[in-house]
């Protein structure tokens, strides 16, 4: 072969090869481009699936989204689905919530949370969507009327609520659980005479078959504070925030946020703050 046509061999093979390098770095960005898409479309939710009726599981199933109840549940799936975006749940001990919203481990939390000014100093709140008080669960035969009678006796308390706050400024000594459900265990097998819990959680526990319907009763805690509870967000993140309470409000206009209060707690939906700026007075 000549000089000058192993020249032009040597040229045409170049060619080609940076034709071939350039149609596969296309195919790469081509790639690229829908699994950034579809990863925006996911909203990272953290949860603390112990907090009946709020948000709880089986404890048989593996974790899936679709194994995850509650009125919370039902409310932030909705919400996720008026975005136009899928949940994938992540079920965290409660103390690790807002270090999860902190760090951008997740997007947003449905774990039952009271707003209260000292958080929001920290994260951000969605609207309220539910109003409650504390209540005391005893036995049924129990000789406690009111909180005053629980002084100086242990009180079993889910760690780190305002119901463990309230039994230690009350004189009470707490036993404090991870959930409420193991509060509750604790009175209903004698090692503590009452346990605190929030009202809704308490009531839900009385009504349920071979727990503590007609074994327990409810005492609502009168000098309790009201307390709205609401999604939880990074401060960074106001536009989450925006879009979330856009979709509360159109699901209380369209009756879905009735439809959703009423299938847990057979009551009509209370009105509410339209942010959690209002509630708070912020």
């Amino acid at each position: 072969m000549s000089l000058k046509k192993k020249v032009l061999v040597a040229v045409t093979m170049a060619m080609s090869l940076l034709v071939i390098a350039g149609c596969g770095g296309k195919k790469e960005e081509k790639k690229a481009t829908p699994a950034k898409a579809a990863e925006s479309k996911v909203l990272r939710i953290a949860t603390n699936a112990t907090y009946v009726p709020f948000e709880f599981k089986d404890k048989s199933t593996k974790g899936n989204d679709a194994d995850y109840e509650g009125m919370e549940i039902d409310m932030i799936k909705e919400v996720a689905k008026r975005l136009g975006m899928t949940t994938k749940m992540e079920n965290i001990p409660f103390n690790g919530i807002i270090p999860a919203i902190l760090s951008k481990q997740v997007d947003i939390a449905a774990t039952g949370m009271t707003m209260t000014k000292e958080r929001s100093k920290k994260v951000c709140f969605a609207a309220p969507f539910y109003e409650s008080k504390l209540a005391i669960v005893v036995p049924k035969d129990s000789p406690v009327k009111s909180a005053a009678d629980l002084k100086g006796k242990n009180v079993a308390v889910m760690v780190g609520t305002t119901g463990a706050k309230y039994g230690e400024s009350h004189g009470m000594t707490v036993k404090q659980f991870d959930n409420s459900s193991e509060a509750l265990l604790e009175m209903q097998v004698g090692n503590a005479p009452a346990a605190i819990v929030d009202k809704p959680v308490g009531e839900y526990y009385s009504s349920l078959e071979g727990k503590g319907k007609g074994k327990v009763k409810v005492i609502t805690i009168a000098d309790s504070k009201s307390e709205l509870l609401g999604f939880v967000m990074n401060k960074d993140n106001k536009d989450l925030q925006t879009k979330v309470n856009k979709a509360i409000a159109d699901m209380k206009k369209d009756g879905t946020y009735g439809k959703i209060y009423k299938k847990w707690f057979n009551a009509d939906a209370p009105k509410l703050p339209e942010s959690a700026e209002k509630a708070l007075g912020l």
